[in-house]
C-alpha cells in the first residue's frame, strides 16, 4: 500500500501500490493527488445564479441635446 496526500484537504490515503495511478505518482513526483471527495466536487459542475438582463436600458442620448441647440 502506497501513502498519498490530497492536494486539496490534505487528508493522507492508502492506494494499492500496483495500480497505474500509484506507478505515475511514483516516477513522476510533479503529479498531484486528489481524493475521491475533491476529485467529484471539481467535476460537477456548479449552480449559477440566473442573470437579469435589462432589456430596455433607458439610456441618455446627450448627442441629440447638443444638435436640437443649434
Amino acid at each position: 500500500m502506497l501513502e498519498v496526500q490530497c492536494i486539496i484537504c490534505e487528508t493522507k490515503v492508502f492506494i494499492d501500490e500496483n495500480t497505474l495511478e500509484a506507478k505515475r505518482l511514483r516516477n513522476n513526483p510533479i503529479r498531484t493527488f486528489m481524493c475521491d471527495d475533491c476529485k467529484s466536487r471539481l467535476d460537477t459542475p456548479k449552480q449559477r445564479q440566473p442573470q437579469v438582463i435589462n432589456e430596455n436600458p433607458q439610456k441618455q442620448d446627450s448627442h441629440s441635446q447638443n444638435n436640437n441647440e443649434s
